[in-house]
Parts: C-alpha cells; sequence; structure tokens
C-alpha cells in the first residue's frame, strides 16, 4: 500500500468526531433540516462505483442528474436501519458465488469495474479491459484511460505468485495476489433548463437529485437548483492474496477515498456542497468455498471502517456539516458487528451474513 494513502486515512478516519451545527437557530439561517443533509449519505459520489471499495456506487456509465448529491427535498430521508453510500458491497456480506457471476463485463465480470474474470466469487478478480498491456517499468498491467460521461478512468493491476514473482497477465492456477489501483477524476454539469427537457428531447420532470424528495430541491431546503458543476477527485487501492490453486481462503486490504465539489446558483442563492468519502479494510478473510457447496461464503475476519460527511453553505448564511463513520467487524459467527459513531454518538449494531439487515438499539 502506498505512504500517500497513510497520510490520507489518518485524517478521514477523525473525520466522524466532527460536530454538527444543529441549533435551532442554524437550521432557520440556512433553511435545512438535519435530516435531510444527512440523506445525502445514503448515495456514494458520482463514479465511486468505479474503484474498489465498500460502498455500492454508480459507475461512471451510470451516470444522471440523479446520481448528484442524493439528498433530495424535505422528504428525503437517511433510515437508520441503512448503511452509507448505498450499504456494503456484496462480497462484503457474502452476496457473491464462487461460480463465474455473469456481470455487465460478461462472465465473471462487474464489468463497470474494470475487473473480472479470474477465479470468479469475492474478490477474485483479473483486471478486464479492452487493449490491457504490461508495462515493464512500473511492472503493471495497465487500462487503456478512458473517458466516460465527463470522467476520467485510470485503472491498473498487478499480478504476483505464491513465490512473489511479478507476472505478465492472470493466471487461474498460478496467481496468487492481485493488487488494483484504480483513480477517476473529472467534472460534470446540471442546467435546471435542460434537465426540464428530460432524455430524448422529451418533456420529462428532470431535477438535480432527482428521484429523493421535491424535484430539483437541495437537503431539505425551500429553494430550487438552478445550475450545478461538481468536480470529483477519487482513488483506491486494493490487494488480495490467496488466490491460486489450493488456497482455502481470501484475505484482502484495500483504502478508497475521495471528494465531491459542487459549487452552483438556486432561488435561494449561490452555493457549495461538499462530501467527503473514504473506506479502509483491514484483513478481511472470505473462505473459500468448498467443492460442490451451494451456500455463498461471508467474510469471517477483519474489520472495513467507513466515513462520510457532507456539508453545504449559502453565501453569508452558516454552514451545515453532518458526518458519520461505520466500522463493520467480521468475528467468525454468522453476524458482523457495526459501530455507528454520527456527529459524535456513537451506537453498536449487527447484521446478519450474508444479505441480513443492519440492526440497531
Amino acid at each position: 500500500m502506498t505512504r500517500k494513502w497513510y497520510g490520507f486515512l489518518a485524517g478521514a478516519t477523525l473525520l466522524g468526531g466532527v460536530a454538527c451545527d444543529s441549533g435551532t437557530s442554524t437550521e432557520q439561517d440556512a433553511g435545512l433540516a438535519t435530516g435531510a443533509l444527512a440523506a445525502s449519505l445514503a448515495s456514494a459520489p458520482v463514479g465511486y462505483g468505479e474503484l474498489a471499495s465498500s460502498f455500492v456506487g454508480a459507475t461512471a456509465a451510470d451516470f444522471s442528474d440523479a446520481t448528484l448529491w442524493l439528498a433530495g427535498g424535505r422528504e428525503a430521508a437517511f433510515g437508520r436501519d441503512a448503511l452509507m453510500g448505498g450499504g456494503l458491497a456484496d462480497e462484503f456480506v457474502g452476496g457473491v458465488t464462487f461460480a463465474f457471476d455473469r456481470g455487465p463485463g460478461g462472465p465473471g465480470g462487474r464489468g463497470g469495474h474494470g475487473r473480472g474474470g479470474g477465479h470468479g466469487g469475492p474478490f477474485g478478480e483479473a483486471l478486464r479491459c479492452t487493449g490491457a498491456a504490461f508495462n515493464a517499468a512500473s511492472q503493471r498491467v495497465d487500462c487503456p484511460t478512458q473517458t466516460v460521461n465527463g470522467l476520467t478512468i485510470v485503472r491498473s493491476a498487478q499480478y504476483r505468485t505464491t513465490a512473489g514473482a511479478v507476472q505478465q497477465a492472470f493466471d487461474t492456477a498460478t496467481t496468487n495476489a492481485v493488487n488494483f489501483q484504480e483513480r477517476v477524476t473529472g467534472t460534470v454539469t446540471y442546467a435546471r433548463a435542460a434537465a426540464d427537457t428530460g432524455r430524448g428531447g422529451r418533456r420529462g420532470p428532470g431535477g438535480w437529485g432527482h428521484g429523493r424528495g421535491s424535484v430539483g430541491r437541495l437537503l431539505g431546503d425551500t429553494a430550487t437548483i438552478l445550475t450545478a458543476t461538481t468536480t470529483v477527485a477519487q482513488q483506491s487501492e486494493r490487494t488480495t492474496t490467496g488466490l491460486a490453486t489450493g488456497a482455502t481462503t481470501r484475505t484482502v486490504n484495500g483504502v478508497s477515498g475521495g471528494t465531491e465539489n459542487t459549487t452552483g446558483t438556486s432561488s435561494t442563492g449561490a452555493f457549495t456542497a461538499r462530501r467527503t468519502t473514504a473506506d479502509t479494510t483491514r484483513n478481511v478473510v472470505t473462505p473459500v468455498r468448498a467443492a460442490g457447496a451451494t451456500t455463498p461464503t461471508y467474510p469471517t475476519a477483519g474489520t472495513v471502517i467507513r466515513v462520510m460527511t457532507a456539508s453545504l453553505s449559502y453565501t453569508g448564511r452558516t454552514p451545515l456539516t453532518y458526518a458519520r463513520r461505520e466500522v463493520v467487524t467480521y468475528d467468525g459467527t454468522a453476524t458482523a458487528k457495526v459501530s455507528i459513531t454520527e456527529n459524535g454518538t456513537t451506537r453498536s449494531c449487527t447484521q446478519a451474513l450474508p444479505r441480513g439487515r443492519l440492526v440497531c438499539p
């Protein structure tokens, strides 16, 4: 794992302690509801689905006005029985089998991620893109740079044998470790006049944050968004070991993080909105499913730390900030422990594996 990530995550893990100024005067001044601000954590930033992370994010190809800051209007909410960023990705809850699952990229694929094939199943992916080439200088396999809907995607992988030798391509028998690196950057824009027309020239509801509460409304405010420009900068790195033939467990370590900054105009005035997202996967161990078994396996050891913050400010008004930190711990049982800290208040929850609901007191 690169040194720059340690510095980034050291700061990111502190975000869970950021306080939210939710006093009555502040809410009245900004015209906001704290619950609607928290609702922005229900989705991961635009393009985050291109990264290797624990969040369920939309890929660049999935981008639409609806993926920008999904907070919506006064009806928006982020339920106490939910996890941030669309919830935990399937491989973290036992929702992926060790068969060659079919995805957008074909057999074995989560094709939107540029990975697929390999051994199939959770964390058993190989880089999958057209025109991938081995770079002798970096000792990595690089995908060609892509630009999709205004977002630029750079990804690469390094494959190693059990002995640690670098390989120029993934080998289903001898590759034991895979290291992925991804980066997504770019700018997308929204204009209410164009969005109101709808896709294909048809008149439609449109709206920034469409699909969550009142169309074109921001974070429970009465203001209507007129224009918005969102810039994202995010990256990830993940290493999986235990892929070679005969391995009985797979161990995953990784980090992801980034920012989504939006500036725009509204019927109330100019505004700035920001989301910061990060997660850390520490020694998450998933048993390899026995031959002939039909039940997907789930992680039995390790920790996932997930952090998101959201802030909003109008020119001349007091800004609001909402912060949340989730720590998921696997201990070998069929129940994951989930510690959630929101603006300094911590509660203990559980989630049955696989695919159980989050249960909090």
